[in-house]
């Protein structure tokens, strides 16, 4: 119990400090590196680049390292105040204290199979597909600008007015509307679709249909392409859709078998608490003999 203590106020200090330095302006930041403390120094030595990618990824902004030097500063915090502790109370250190330590180290490690690496690849998920519903939403108010009968918006002054309603996209919608008055429609389409993983489910669909919209300088043929293409966006709002409600019920699933599986254990538990205690009244003699 009171290594259980420990670790809750350990990792409360940590957290407190994490929020503090996350939310330092860089002043504050420079004053510290004023007090001596080689803080970027020691980030690069613990620059961890896969984290930083998972961070990135699941959109999490967070510098790793920050995040690897908090791990190994509530390991060590914690190792500390135990060897402290144990020394003031004349208690001999217990192995059990080192690989408690250690224990921190694994359970916040990134990799894929481990609590904090298997979080952060669910939220990556969950980034990909908000950001697909997005991208989705965002090629709908395309197609409803070109078909206005009113005359629609150009391409460039479109991204910029639609990215502010996005939160995934909305920089890559702003560099996209000021590439296509620099670059060009064409030039800066191919690069907004780069963006994407190669094997993206329906890019090369949003690629082709803004890149041969955009090269039409017939309005009336545009809208009618648009229209010919309205099967193949609709078809991919319904695959998104059962995509986005798919991973949510397996997230559900998850939750709902949890307290079966506590259910479970608990009876396990009871029964072989049951067994102990009438083989300790019997005191050996009987059936358990």
């Amino acid at each position: 119990m009171d290594r259980l203590l420990l670790l809750v106020a350990v990792f409360g200090i940590v957290y407190v400090a994490l929020l503090v330095f996350v939310s330092s302006s860089s002043k504050q930041e420079r004053y510290i590196l004023r007090l001596g403390l080689s803080w970027n120094a020691l980030g690069e030595r613990v620059q961890n680049s896969r984290l930083q990618q998972l961070l990135n990824n699941s959109g999490i902004s967070v510098s790793a390292r920050k995040i690897t030097i908090f791990r190994y500063a509530a390991a060590l915090i914690y190792l500390t105040l135990q060897v402290v502790g144990d020394f003031i109370r004349t208690i001999p250190f217990s192995i059990y204290d080192l690989l408690i330590a250690v224990l921190i180290l694994v359970v916040t490690s990134p990799l894929r199979y481990l609590p904090l690496g298997w979080l952060l690849t669910w939220l990556h998920q969950k980034t990909i597909i908000q950001k697909d519903g997005e991208l989705i939403s965002f090629i709908r108010l395309y197609e409803n600008n070109r078909l206005r009968k009113r005359g629609y918006v150009q391409f460039g002054a479109f991204c910029a007015s639609t990215a502010g309603h996005f939160q995934y996209i909305r920089q890559d919608l702003y560099e996209l509307s000021e590439r296509a008055v620099d670059d060009g429609a064409e030039r800066a389409i191919e690069w907004f679709c780069s963006k994407f993983p190669e094997n993206h489910g329906f890019i090369n669909d949003i690629r082709s249909i803004l890149l041969a919209t955009e090269s039409m300088d017939d309005d009336t043929e545009a809208a009618n392409y648009l229209r010919e293409q309205g099967k193949i966006i609709s078809k991919i709002s319904s695959d998104q859709y059962l995509k986005k409600w798919s991973f949510i019920g397996d997230v559900s699933t998850i939750i709902n078998v949890i307290p079966s599986i506590a259910t479970f254990l608990m009876i396990v538990s009871l029964a072989m608490q049951y067994i102990m205690l009438i083989k300790g009244n019997f005191n050996g003699v009987g059936m358990f003999q």
